[in-house]
């Protein structure tokens, strides 16, 4: 979800079992509505990120002493928690000769738990609010890759707002079963369809008030599985397409070849070539013949730039080719007309991953076709993938560590509005 997977922690500070990461889950409050809410994010070495729901900063912590962290930025502000019989109550910032104290506030209970599509076994986390009552919960769809449960701030965020949140691990990661890597969309949409079911059956959920949150890849298995369930209270997006694979993937592709320093006029020659293999892939031709599209264009000045070695059949090379045949067909144009639930649907201005221009009229159209009364689409702006406001938005542009201005407090108000999120 922030895609920074390369920041190795694990090499910069101490080992921390990750039972122990869990007890420090949460939202501490610092007074003058000043909150800071942190969770487990895996795609960072099962540390734990933050984020300063006030400045909107956000960093991840790397521990250096028992319960004692210090951020990943400024090696000089730690993050201590307090203990009171064993169990996390506080958090103690100190930044130089500033010393915060807040306190731990919503409460959780979390529980491990598991659910099956079909013969595939999902295990994952349920987190509920510690107060009475059944809950509003919010489903997480994954971004593409092997994603896990761990998902950071997003878990702690929701939970501050009284909204439980089931968060699994994808098909064939962590400890689910299956394979993610030639899963089809709709696979993955019934993984989710599953996860929601299971829901209805637990104790403290409100099965009236289940939603679903589709993040990046998540705008197409979001979408599908919103259309399959038709009592989904609600249906937030975040960074998702409003476009086919083809497209998205093309976009994407362009921006990396920007950011690699390619001029335009070259790109213009690349993703027509990419597309003929891709769409290789999609009509049923073999990897061999696919691997010979790319290859006529080896007297083109930039191919060696591209491959400077020979392609080589691989494990990976062929789920890939896999993966293209299963979902290069997808649009979730298709799926949005059959979606009536209230929807929240927010894109980045400065995303190389996703075109937000392009989906922004698409997204609008399909939902309106689909006899939709509740649903708002916007583009934040400075935004990137990552959620952080950019410059360019590419992939190597380096990291802001800033939220972007306009995507949590929408969020919030929305969910207020509809009274699923209550107000703090």
């Amino acid at each position: 979800m922030l895609c920074v997977s390369s920041i190795n922690l694990a090499a910069q500070g101490q080992t921390i079992d990750k039972s122990t990461l869990y007890s420090y889950e949460g939202t501490y409050d610092f007074g003058n509505q000043h909150r800071i809410t942190l969770g487990i994010f895996d795609e960072v070495n099962q540390s734990l990120v933050y984020l300063d729901l006030t400045s909107r900063q956000l960093g991840a912590l790397i521990p250096v002493g028992k319960n004692t962290f210090r951020d990943n930025n400024d090696s000089t502000k730690t993050f201590s928690f307090v203990l009171k019989d064993k169990k996390v109550e506080g958090l103690q910032i100190k930044n130089g000769t500033t010393l915060l104290l807040g306190k731990k506030v919503n409460h959780h209970i979390r529980k491990e738990v598991s659910f099956k599509n079909d013969t595939t076994v999902l295990k994952g986390d349920l987190y509920l609010p510690i107060a009475k009552g059944s809950h509003p919960v919010v489903v997480f769809a994954h971004g593409s890759g092997a994603t896990t449960r761990g998902v950071g701030f997003f878990t702690t965020y929701f939970l501050q707002l009284g909204i439980g949140v089931l968060t699994f691990d994808k098909r064939g990661a962590g400890a689910s079963t299956g394979d993610w890597e030639t899963a089809s969309f709709e696979t993955l949409a019934n993984d989710i369809c599953a996860g929601i079911d299971f829901l209805k059956t637990q104790a403290g959920v409100n099965p009236k008030k289940i939603g679903l949150l589709g993040n990046s890849q998540g705008g197409w298995v979001g979408s599908i599985a919103a259309a399959k369930t038709k009592s989904l209270a609600f249906l937030l997006m975040r960074v998702g397409a409003g476009e086919s694979v083809l497209a998205t993937i093309s976009h994407e592709y362009r921006g990396s070849l920007l950011a690699d320093g390619f001029s335009n006029s070259e790109v213009d020659e690349i993703i027509p070539m990419y597309q003929k293999h891709w769409l290789a892939a999609a009509s049923g031709k073999t990897w061999d013949e696919g691997n010979e599209i790319l290859k006529s264009y080896a007297n083109n000045s930039w191919y060696k730039k591209i491959f400077p070695q020979e392609r080589l059949k691989s494990s990976g090379s062929e789920k890939w080719w896999t993966w293209l045949k299963a979902n290069l067909k997808y649009d979730s144009y298709s799926y949005l007309r059959n979606i009536k639930t209230p929807t929240l649907w927010l894109m980045a201005e400065k995303d190389w991953n996703v075109n937000s221009q392009k989906s922004y009229p698409r997204i609008k159209e399909a939902l309106a076709l689909a006899g939709n009364q509740d649903y708002t689409v916007a583009i934040v702006p400075n935004m990137g993938h990552t959620g952080m406001t950019v410059a360019t938005g590419y992939y190597n542009e380096a990291l802001s560590w800033q939220y972007a201005d306009g995507f949590w407090n929408r969020v919030e108000s929305w969910l207020i509005n509809r009274k699923i999120a209550k107000k703090n």
